[in-house]
């Protein structure tokens, strides 16, 4: 299995980017939200059993998906060094016994096109950062950047749309492509 890690800052195009490569490859997307709106209806956000539930749910649904043979699984994530380095060890030591080889793309763009993007209509529905105060008080508190042991595709898609991030990562990669 291929898990694609598309990380970066709140509102950089994660999401959309994902649902692009989905298209093109056939990957599954399973995004940053899905896992932390399930710890979320059983715990207080930010309390420990929220954080090792979303951490657990993550390494079990991309365990699981290697085990029965997912092709590849797109994974979307606000990723902050070095405080989410426990959770990507979860993750990479959840895939040892499988044949997985995980692939990291650092998205990013401008904080101006952030600001713009982060008041967009859609991202309330999934419960992401939605106001200039939120995005504000998220970087305040977040390191952003690629992660250091990776060789991570820096992709700046400040003036990029998704199809073309999407295709840069196919081409980049070698993932299969389904020719839309």
């Amino acid at each position: 299995m291929k898990l694609v890690i598309i990380y970066g800052a709140e509102a950089s195009g994660k999401l959309t980017v994902a649902r692009a490569l989905a298209q093109r490859t056939g990957y599954r997307v399973s995004h940053n939200h899905l896992s932390a709106d399930l710890a979320t209806s059983v715990f207080e956000f930010g309390s420990p059993g929220h954080s090792e539930l979303v951490v657990s749910a993550r390494a079990l649904v991309f365990q699981t998906a290697a085990k029965y043979g997912v092709e590849g699984v797109i994974f979307t994530w606000a990723f902050s060094y070095p405080d989410f380095m426990p959770h990507l060890e979860r993750i990479r030591f959840a895939l040892k016994p499988y044949d997985t080889q995980i692939l990291y793309v650092h998205l990013f763009c401008s904080d101006e096109e952030r600001r713009r993007r982060v008041l967009a209509q859609d991202r309330k529905k999934f419960g992401k950062v939605n106001t200039l105060e939120q995005l504000e008080a998220a970087a305040r508190r977040k390191r952003y950047g690629a992660i250091p042991d990776t060789n991570s595709l820096e992709i700046d898609n400040t003036h990029l749309d998704a199809d073309a991030a999407a295709e840069r990562i196919i081409a980049h990669f070698g993932l299969p492509s389904c020719n839309l």
